[in-house]
């Protein structure tokens, strides 16, 4: 039931290192792409008149998403609304530059779950899974972004 609503109950050294191979390789390599997700964010063929090869790096970027993914969730479950949340409030932090979006995703994200699984922890006597806290949270944030920037952009203006 923990696995299904998202948890770190079991969390110890050894769902560290199943989860650390794929976090770092995937992580680095979608570290080393970052000013390319920049160029993939023009049309296509702008993208391809600049050197970039479209198809196959969306295919590169949606396997090495899924490899992180499928890491975190084989560890802790399905913790549901950090994807949709963390980038939008990243991107409204740092701007639309994908160089500084994704470690700030990453840090927001961190700091977003570590905070979320503090107060799983410490608000009842049985702990509550994060999955049920980032739904608690998330829906409400995303909606008050999607009110917030709609039809706006993500412009500094």
């Amino acid at each position: 039931m923990y696995w299904l609503l998202g948890s770190f109950v079991g969390a110890d050294k050894g769902k560290v290192a199943l989860i650390a191979v794929p976090v770092f390789v995937s992580g680095s390599i979608l570290m080393l792409l970052r000013w390319r997700l920049n160029v993939l964010s023009l049309s296509d063929l702008d993208a391809q008149s600049l050197g970039v090869n479209v198809r196959r790096l969306r295919w590169l970027i949606i396997g090495l998403v899924s490899l992180l993914i499928a890491g975190q969730v084989a560890v802790s479950g399905i913790v549901g609304w950090i994807g949709l949340v963390v980038p939008h409030v990243a991107r409204m932090l740092v701007g639309p530059d994908h160089r500084r979006v994704l470690p700030a995703s990453a840090l927001v994200g961190a700091l977003f779950t570590l905070g979320l699984d503090n107060i799983a922890r410490s608000v009842a006597q049985q702990e509550i899974p994060v999955g049920i806290l980032s739904a608690l949270f998330g829906t409400p944030m995303i909606a008050v972004l999607f009110w917030k920037t709609q039809g706006k952009g993500w412009n500094r203006e």
